[in-house]
């Protein structure tokens, strides 16, 4: 029985004690890496392993079992084999513990004995009103609390997305890949075969959470398809829904099923149904986190118009020709407009849309002056900027001076820094978005500085565009 109208996640999510079941202190164990990682984001509650026969795990005291703790506590971490994890849940049980995590594998995802323990595992769960995620996943993050019971580190700021996947390794070996791009979770769970808590279950609690402000979901079939549309409806009447959906294949629901047991459907079912419940649809992964990231930290696009800016002619037509195709105006400035650009252009700039400052290396011409005084104009929505940059390029000058002349690295980045601040400031202080792109990652000082501040830097400037039209599907 639920606690009042609380999700069941409130509690996962936020737990003041937790059992810990599989971890020791051998690296060949996946519970081992789950409690360091606990411990190492900081995480501000109780831990408590359980351990047959270990005294000490990881320098905390162990508990034989759960009936031996000291107090009832708020989740159980369970990474243990199938049978045995259904023995944990009775125990648990038992011991009026209410909300568990199991991680551990073997259940329906491997066919009919398997399905077969599946069913003994939430019949005792229901049987003492445990409710929990999994089996087969790979836990939680929920980078504000701190909590991270999965296996890999969590070394992000906290973020403002909300991540539900039927893929463990969508929410955690993307971490690196995630990390290069700024982008980072509010919360994030891998739901695994969804036997207790599932997608209808996260998608309610997403829309509820003031941390959440972007709702991303990696999907390989829905179990509840009338739940999730009443879910997914109110989710996007208040917030972005951003969703992947890999069944609509013969190949991709074979994979799924064998993964987690999902439930696929036909492609065009799920078109609909994303369409109905104004759930924005990624093509890829790479796409699901970059649009996820620009809906959460940008403004919404109140036109169509998109003013250029770069600091090179190549990455201009591209970022042009991408706009067009994506039915965006890119429109020529005012002749107005145009004078004062060229006020601050080389000979050699183009000052109609796109602006090029080629063979300009005044940093704050095409990262701030130029920025703030085409947004102004109110000739455009929004800004593409190409070329975010600038600390790489210094240290690899100051190197090259060394001897014959010496380069002010450490003035020129305080510099440089100071630029691009004022750049990220520009979509709050004027309501209009900016994504920008760069050849450089979060190696280049300036890059990181931006991704950390909320601007979308993405690796090449096509990337841009769509980035931008999400801002224009999402209006609210």
């Amino acid at each position: 029985m639920e606690i009042g109208n609380q999700s069941p996640l409130e509690q996962i999510f936020h737990p003041k004690s937790i059992a810990v079941f599989g971890a020791n202190e051998n690296l060949t164990t996946m519970g081992t890496y789950q409690l360091m990682n606990i411990k190492g984001i900081g995480y501000p509650g109780r831990i408590y392993p359980i351990h047959p026969k270990l005294e000490t795990v990881q320098g905390l005291k162990a508990y034989r079992s759960v009936s031996d703790l000291p107090e009832v506590v708020d989740l159980a971490l369970i990474t243990i084999n199938a049978e045995s994890a259904v023995k944990v849940i009775e125990d648990l049980g038992k011991a009026g513990v209410k909300r568990a995590i199991v991680i551990s594998g073997g259940f329906k995802e491997t066919g009919e004995a398997g399905l077969a323990l599946e069913q003994k595992l939430v019949k005792a769960a229901q049987k003492y009103g445990i409710r929990f995620i999994g089996p087969n996943c790979i836990g939680i993050i929920n980078s504000w609390y701190p909590i991270n019971t999965t296996m890999y580190p969590y070394r992000q700021k906290p973020g403002a997305i909300g991540l539900a996947s039927h893929s463990g390794t969508y929410v955690t070996q993307t971490l690196v890949y995630l990390e290069k791009f700024g982008i980072s979770y509010a919360k994030a769970v891998s739901l695994g075969n969804e036997a207790s808590i599932d997608i209808v279950d996260t998608i309610e609690y997403f829309t509820d959470d003031e941390k959440v402000k972007v709702i991303a979901l990696y999907l390989e079939g829905i179990r509840r398809p009338r739940e999730f549309l009443a879910a997914a409806k109110r989710a996007s009447a208040a917030k972005p829904v951003v969703a992947i959906y890999v069944g609509g294949t013969v190949a991709g629901a074979r994979s799924g099923g064998s993964h987690t047991g999902a439930m696929s459907g036909a492609d065009k079912i799920y078109d609909g149904m994303f369409r109905q419940a104004g759930i924005i649809r990624a093509p890829d992964i790479q796409s699901l986190y970059e649009w996820a990231f620009t809906l959460a930290r940008q403004p919404r696009l109140k036109g169509n118009r998109i003013a250029i800016c770069t600091n090179a002619g190549g990455p201009a037509t591209s970022l042009a020709d991408a706009c067009e195709r994506e039915g965006f105006e890119v429109p020529v400035f005012s002749p107005e407009l145009q004078r004062k650009i060229k006020e601050l252009l080389p000979e050699t700039g183009s000052a109609k849309n796109p602006v090029d400052v080629t063979f300009s290396v005044d940093l704050e011409v095409p990262f701030y002056k130029l920025p703030k005084m085409i947004l102004e104009s109110g000739e455009v929505d929004g800004l593409a900027i190409h070329g975010v940059g600038g600390g790489s390029w210094y240290a690899e000058l100051s190197e090259q001076g060394k001897g014959a002349f010496k380069f002010p690295l450490e003035e020129m980045g305080k510099w440089m820094d100071a630029i691009f601040k004022k750049l990220a400031a520009l979509p709050e202080q004027l309501g209009m978005p900016i994504v920008t792109s760069s050849f450089s990652g979060r190696e280049d000082s300036a890059v990181a500085l931006v991704q950390d501040l909320g601007l979308p830097c993405f690796l090449t400037p096509e990337r841009i565009v769509p980035a931008l039209a999400k801002l224009r599907q999402f209006p609210k």
